[in-house]
């Protein structure tokens, strides 16, 4: 490939000298991960980015050459901003498997993908951009110094204003594990003090009934805190390996005793692969837990049933948990994620909150529909 097309026809015009974005310089820079396997492509790009600045910071490079270089290091690192990446490296695909796994096996939604490709036929635009989570595109041939400068203020951007959500969302799990500490205060206060004045009337008074609704109450209120602070304390979708076999052997005994409390006698029927997957034992425990519980509740009333499975299907590991009851309504189905949700009068609408912040979280993808039954199929696919 020529290099000296890469970056033809424009000057060396950076937005960051103008963009009145700039603010005082800091000594923290903004980490770049170069990813081609043609030198001249790293030297060209280090020479037009080098006077580039964000926000006062300026950019550093770390150069790879090959797709499972690039892995490597962003194996050890996770503060990259950019990673500026080439389709046709030691394979046909190998920028794209790169995407892939960044998206996927590293679970890093926060770095920003620029891939530029001098064979863009490897690596169609649309399918591209569709499918794999680019945030940006760009034929060499056609890629100069302005729209590469530009490309790269945009991403940055981006990658701030993702770092910032982030960081608001840390802020408001802890003010709401805060607020649910100062609230369970305050309904154990009431709800002793009813006690107290239960206590102290007579049994057949009129007023025991508005004392038990106290009760009653606060003890919803403190379920809502209680759902509250397990979604606060999801505080992040971490590495590790579940042996999905165990998590679900577990998951299943507290859905057994779930079912017991209501007074259903449902059948579970498990069809569970033996596998390990990429994922907090604990994280997928309240998957299934809240998941299988939605279920049970839902299932049919007079021959309650509940299949659940863990399979490989193509590229995925799928969770899939489906009832028999009655489905949920296509008034209802755009909100089941939503917070406080719920068509059920006594619970509090956290559950599939939860489940949807840890898929999220992990990437995987989570979809319900209705079975030819009539009942709702939730199915949870989780890549290799």
């Amino acid at each position: 490939m020529h290099t000296d097309s890469l970056f033809a026809d424009d000057e060396l015009i950076f937005p960051g000298d103008a963009s009145g974005e700039a603010v005082a310089p800091s000594r923290e820079p903004w980490h770049v991960l170069i990813v081609d396997d043609e030198p001249d492509v790293h030297s060209m790009t280090r020479m037009v980015l080098g006077d580039f600045e964000f926000e006062g910071r300026a950019l550093e490079f770390t150069s790879t050459y090959s797709g499972e270089e690039a892995i490597e290091v962003l194996e050890g690192e996770n503060d990259y901003a950019v990673v500026l990446l080439d389709v046709v490296m030691e394979t046909n695909t190998a920028g794209l498997d790169v995407a892939h796994r960044i998206r996927n096996d590293l679970n890093n939604q926060f770095i920003r993908v620029i891939l530029r490709t001098g064979q863009p036929g490897f690596a169609p635009e649309h399918t591209v951009i569709t499918e794999l989570e680019i945030n940006d595109y760009w034929q060499k041939a056609e890629l100069t110094s302005k729209r590469l400068s530009t490309s790269m203020t945009t991403a940055l951007r981006s990658y701030r204003d993702l770092l910032k959500i982030e960081l608001n969302r840390g802020s408001l799990a802890q003010m709401a594990m805060s607020v649910a500490h100062q609230i369970r205060n305050r309904t154990m206060t009431i709800n002793g003090f009813a006690g107290i004045v239960a206590r102290k009337l007579d049994p057949d008074s009129e007023i025991q009934e508005y004392l038990r609704t106290i009760a009653h109450e606060t003890a919803r209120l403190e379920d809502i805190v209680k759902s509250v602070s397990a979604f606060a304390s999801i505080d992040h979708c971490d590495h590790n390996s579940a042996e999905v076999e165990e998590v679900m052997g577990e998951a299943l005994e507290f859905c057994h005793g779930y079912a017991r409390n209501l007074g259903r006698d449902v059948q579970l029927n498990v069809d569970v692969a033996s596998k390990t997957i990429d994922a907090r034992p604990d994280l997928l425990a309240k998957v299934i837990i809240e998941l299988v519980s939605n279920a049970i509740y839902f299932s049919d009333e007079q021959n309650p049933k509940v299949d659940i499975s863990f399979k490989v299907e193509g590229v995925y590991n799928v969770l899939q948990v489906a009832d028999n009851g009655i489905c949920i309504s296509e008034t209802d189905m755009p909100y089941i994620f939503d917070p406080f949700f719920t068509t059920r009068p006594e619970a509090v609408g956290m559950g599939l909150c939860i489940v949807n912040r840890i898929t999220s979280g992990y990437n995987w993808n989570t979809t319900v529909s209705c079975s030819d039954d009539g009942g709702a199929v939730f199915r949870v696919e989780i890549p290799l």
